[in-house]
């Protein structure tokens, strides 16, 4: 994979999600796309994907707005990318995510992420 493209590809999907966008999301995503959230879970199919988008923009879980994901460190190697970020909606966390690419289109996301807020270890 085309450094370039998959950080375009990247930003794409992040920002599509941030914007309430899900054809913009769509657009990053090859068909047999598979997204594993922070949470555990898990949805196989780019438009199942979306469905689950416009789900969450409907209000269908109660109200939905990202206010915060920013990118941090996203680094490529091939046909594998890893990115750290922070994110904010109904309460914020930062986490990474490992992204695999298929045919010049993203084919799986698996999110991970803090579960406490980050804090310094005393020194004794």
């Amino acid at each position: 994979m085309d450094q370039v493209l998959a950080e375009q590809l990247i930003r794409a999907y992040v920002d599509g999600w941030k914007e309430h966008n899900p054809a913009k999301i769509l657009s990053t995503l090859h068909p047999d796309c598979v997204l594993i959230e922070s949470q555990g879970q898990a949805i196989r199919g780019a438009h199942k994907i979306i469905r689950e988008v416009e789900k969450r923009i409907a209000g269908e879980y109660g109200p939905w707005k990202i206010n915060r994901w920013d990118i941090t460190t996203l680094v490529v190697a091939n046909e594998l990318c890893f990115l750290e970020w922070i994110f904010e909606a109904h309460k914020s966390f930062e986490g990474a995510s490992l992204v695999r690419f298929k045919e010049g289109k993203i084919s799986s996301v698996r999110e991970y992420r803090t579960t406490q807020p980050l804090w310094e270890a005393s020194e004794e």
